[in-house]
């Protein structure tokens, strides 16, 4: 009996050591946050799209932009009628009025003269016709005074007839001009003195200095 129960206290240690230890499990869906073993959600397209950093909208220059309203009409008419002098003139004008110091514009016109003269017992006719594109600027350094530049490209086309021997020549071609001036602004109109610094002999501006007005709307 001795010898029965020495061998049962030798033997268990042994088994004691191998008995395995168990623990109850319970069954989760994949997606259940106690599943250790869950996969992690893919990133989108879009969530990838949402982490990127986001940057600074570009700022564009700030540049010209068309206003309608500052655009100003003129126009410079002129008749003259006599006996022996017709003079007609009719020429339209836009202009841009950038800012309170500045208006530039672009202009066309027409000029129409009919002279009767007397030399040396002849009587002489001379009419021309002329056609003529412009550009112009005008600068106001302070609020009543103005300084301006209007370069011309005219076209003449001049005929001259002896009324007493009935002889008659014709000519034609270009007569430019460049016309500078200052004056007083009242408004949107201007008084000018102005001069063409080119003095071309056919020219439609008078010899040395002249008034001017114009005025735009």
């Amino acid at each position: 009996m001795n010898k029965i129960f020495l061998l049962l206290l030798f033997l268990f240690p042994v088994i004691a050591s191998a008995q395995v230890i168990t623990y109850d499990t319970i069954r989760v869906s994949p997606g259940d946050e106690r599943n250790i073993y869950r996969s992690q959600p893919r990133q989108t397209t879009q969530s990838r799209q949402r982490q990127q950093p986001v940057l600074p909208a570009r700022t564009s220059t700030p540049g010209f932009t068309f206003d309608k309203s500052k655009l100003r009409y003129g126009a410079n008419i002129g008749l003259s009628l006599s006996r022996n002098y017709t003079a007609f003139n009719f020429g339209p004008q836009v202009g841009y009025q950038f800012n309170n110091y500045f208006m530039a514009g672009v202009g066309v016109k027409y000029y129409y003269n009919k002279v009767r003269a007397f030399q040396y017992n002849e009587q002489y006719l001379y009419k021309n016709n002329l056609l003529g594109a412009n550009v112009f600027g005008y600068f106001y350094p302070v609020r009543y005074l103005v300084v301006f530049a209007q370069p011309e490209i005219n076209y003449l086309w001049a005929n001259l007839k002896n009324e007493t021997t009935g002889e008659a020549t014709k000519s034609s071609g270009p007569v430019p001009s460049l016309l500078v001036g200052g004056g007083l602004r009242v408004g949107r109109s201007h008084i000018t003195i102005n001069y063409d610094l080119v003095q071309h002999v056919n020219s439609p501006h008078p010899s040395g200095f002249f008034f001017g007005v114009s005025a735009f709307f």
